[in-house]
């Protein structure tokens, strides 16, 4: 291939409508996002983001039958019979209901893919149209052994129906969504960490939809996660606890000191802070413990890695601490707790508390 003339809107004699298609490919991502001098005029084909993520989504009809339906949206096609020519914008303005071919009988599962395809005359075949359809998979003795069908040339995946033997309907739980996004060039590509490419063109940004985390591609091929900066929560104490009783981890009461509830960030590690003035005159080793303890993500129990504690004298002190391993997204309460070894109120004192939850980017 050479020099494509004429450039794209220039009125100039014949005008191919290739040049129109060439000029929208220059303006999208690219399929890897690193340059691969192989395949430098493809893109990375896909439904356009949305905020209610319905582009082009494959659902079950409302009450289910041996159809899907398949949502309003735009999708952008690379073409495939003939390499470097270009990217079809197809729209698809209302719900498209599509037949799923009746399923076979004992023993017999496929997997049929839903795909939206483009046919081009100017390069195979008769047809000067896009399409969305079903593409119908082969019969397999059992549903681990069924696979998709081969696509058409010019085709996105948007889901693959998983059909088995006498099924008269397709539910939602049949249905698995096979979408990809595609975006302008330096735009952040929302996909999920396991289909994330493992190389990004400079400067390129990917959203991780499971892992809520953004991905940048740097000069040297390989990538870096930027982190959200988080900011911590606190908890001040209110109130004196009763000191009603001893050698007991007892939660205060949330108005006297209220617990704090996080959510878990992508690296799964949280650092807990606890402050106090702590006080037991009831003898010269009666105690006084200022602690936390966890639960959601994890159970932390009081410990001697958590706790503050005064013998007989004050003590005015801090103790942090880090947890690390949790679930991303899980959430975590963090609740503030005293304890006394000997005494009561008129000799044990709690002022001052502060609590506070770090999560760590």
């Amino acid at each position: 291939m050479a020099v494509i003339n004429p450039p794209a809107w220039m009125q100039a004699g014949s005008y191919p409508a290739r040049n129109d298609r060439l000029a929208l490919t220059a303006l999208l991502s690219y399929p890897g996002f690193a340059v691969d001098e192989a395949t430098p005029m493809r893109i990375r084909q896909g439904v356009k983001p949305s905020y209610t993520n319905y582009q082009l989504k494959v659902r079950a009809a409302a009450t289910p039958n041996m159809t899907v339906i398949v949502s309003a949206g735009f999708c952008y096609i690379d073409q495939h019979d003939t390499g470097g020519v270009g990217t079809y914008v197809c729209a698809n303005d209302a719900d498209v209901t599509l037949t799923v071919a009746p399923a076979g009988g004992a023993g017999q599962y496929r997997k049929d893919a839903v795909v939206a395809s483009v046919y081009d005359a100017e390069y195979a075949g008769s047809a000067n149209e896009w399409r969305l359809e079903i593409i119908q998979g082969a019969y397999a003795a059992s549903a681990g052994a069924a696979v998709r069908p081969a696509l058409p040339a010019n085709a996105q995946l948007l889901a693959e129906l998983a059909i088995g033997p006498s099924q008269a309907s397709v539910a939602a739980a049949n249905i698995t969504d096979f979408r990809q996004y595609s975006v302008a060039a330096g735009g952040i590509v929302p996909v999920s960490s396991n289909n994330a490419p493992p190389r990004l063109a400079p400067g390129q940004a990917l959203y991780l939809t499971d892992t809520d985390v953004l991905e940048v591609g740097q000069l040297a091929g390989t990538k870096r996660q930027v982190r959200e900066y988080l900011r911590p929560s606190s908890s001040l104490q209110a109130a004196n606890p009763p000191f009603n009783v001893v050698a007991t981890y007892v939660d205060f009461l949330s108005g006297s000191w209220a617990p704090i509830t996080v959510t878990v960030p992508p690296s799964g590690m949280v650092r807990v802070s606890v402050s106090a003035n702590a006080e037991n005159t009831n003898t010269s080793t009666s105690t006084c413990h200022v602690t936390w303890r966890a639960s959601g993500a994890t159970t932390i129990t009081a410990s001697a890695f958590n706790s503050l504690t005064a013998a007989g004298g004050r003590l005015a002190g801090t103790r942090t601490r880090l947890i690390t391993g949790l679930t991303p997204g899980a959430s975590l309460t963090i609740t503030p707790q005293w304890n006394i070894s000997s005494g009561s109120s008129s000799t044990a004192t709690i002022s001052g508390g502060t609590l506070e939850v770090t999560p760590i980017p």
